[in-house]
């Protein structure tokens, strides 16, 4: 089943009860999380997504979407995309639709690989305020995309 991306990326803030009433979730499963961790996830390994939730109140605050996997080059994300965002995307094509990042990363090393560059966009007349986060390989691929509530970015 196909997700709705762009619905659900308008769904943050909401709760997941919401989310799961509007139809945008294709199965009933619930979020978890170790014992302890302020946060819980719904991995939609299919639809290529990954939730995050808030423990407290199930509330939406993160949405990442995998373009590129790594371990599989047959692999194509399944769901359309939200406006302008196309699936085979590259580091000069996003720097022509959305401009220059706010803050970007280099590449650099993380644990015992190199990884490529990570920059953040803010969402216009976004509502909540929405940031998206892309991070790269180091052909300068977009290997995926993180839609957050802007007062969750931590930098």
């Amino acid at each position: 089943m196909t997700v709705n991306v762009a619905a659900l990326i308008q769904s943050l803030g909401k709760t997941y009860q919401e989310i799961i009433d509007a139809g945008l979730i294709p199965y009933i499963t619930k979020p978890t999380g170790d014992y302890g961790d302020p946060d819980l996830c719904l991995d939609m390994v299919k639809e290529g997504m990954h939730l995050a939730f808030k423990r407290d109140n199930n509330i939406l605050y993160a949405i990442g979407i995998k373009i590129i996997n790594e371990k599989n080059e047959r692999y194509r994300f399944p769901n359309e995309l939200p406006s302008p965002l196309v699936p085979k995307m590259n580091r000069t094509w996003i720097h022509s639709q959305f401009g220059e990042p706010e803050k970007a990363l280099p590449p650099r090393p993380r644990l015992n690989k190199y990884v490529g560059w990570t920059e953040l966009y803010t969402i216009m007349d976004a509502s909540p305020p929405t940031s998206m986060q892309i991070s790269y390989d180091l052909s300068e691929r977009v290997k995926s995309i993180s839609f957050l509530s802007t007062s969750e970015v931590r930098w």
